[in-house]
């Protein structure tokens, strides 16, 4: 005959058993729940940039993500965004002051030119801070430049294919076959050249601005490169990063 103490021990026993099938149970639960991580197509999908831990040394989780948020948006033509921010302004002033340092006359185009910031020659170092979104857009708009943000007496905004028929008449090769000497070749070149910048991306935080800029004087005259700036104290600087670019 059963004792009921032997009773209350075997229900002892058995209350114990299904806690701890219990505890088991929520212990798969969380760890399967925590070990589901949303992959790059996902992240960019829902506007967030993949973690910075992500190992992706040549970017192309990032460029991966970037082209499929393209997709997603349907953006194919580009679009005009309107007036400037106040931290666009900043960092074309930025660029221009530190590109034209001698501050002679430079002739800017009045419309900003898409961001190729996918292209395989920009660096994944300038790249990796970037907000997925903003260089989707970026990639896929411009602006219209005005006097009211450059009123530095040394800037002409002019228009591109105008300003493209003064480039082609001084061209260097043209300026030396007609008795020029280099100098004065060049120097003419450099008067009628155009320098044109591109949409900015900023990171998430607006801390850091990638931007890109060319300067055509001729056929084998210019140079263009890409700049990752950082606003430090409230001012926009280029920092050190090698983010691409070109000379002829």
């Amino acid at each position: 005959m059963v004792s009921l103490t032997d009773m209350s021990r075997r229900a002892l026993v058995g209350i114990s058993a299904v806690v701890m099938l219990l505890l088991v149970s929520a212990l798969l639960v969380v760890q399967r729940s925590s070990s589901v991580s949303l992959t790059a197509t996902e992240l960019a999908l829902k506007h967030i940039n993949p973690p910075s831990s992500w190992a992706d040394p040549d970017c192309e989780r990032l460029r991966r993500a970037v082209r499929i948020a393209v997709g997603a948006s349907g953006r194919k033509a580009a679009t005009n965004r309107g007036r400037l921010s106040a931290d666009e302004i900043a960092v074309y002033r930025a660029v221009l002051h530190q590109w034209n340092s001698d501050a002679r006359t430079l002739n800017v185009t009045n419309k900003t030119l898409p961001l190729d910031a996918m292209s395989s020659h920009s660096s994944c170092e300038c790249l990796e801070d970037l907000d997925v979104q903003n260089i989707v857009s970026a990639s896929h708009s411009f602006h219209y430049l005005t006097r009211d943000a450059f009123p530095e007496r040394g800037i002409r905004l002019v228009d591109a294919e105008n300003q493209f028929v003064a480039i082609q008449t001084n061209d260097p090769h043209h300026g030396m076959a007609a008795g020029k000497s280099i100098q004065k070749a060049v120097d003419d070149a450099f008067s009628s050249g155009l320098f044109s910048v591109s949409e900015i991306s900023f990171d998430r935080d607006h801390r850091q601005a990638l931007v890109s800029y060319s300067f055509v004087c001729g056929s084998v005259c210019g140079s263009a490169g890409t700049w990752l700036l950082e606003k430090v104290d409230g001012i926009w600087k280029r920092t050190n990063r090698v983010c691409g670019g070109w000379v002829s």
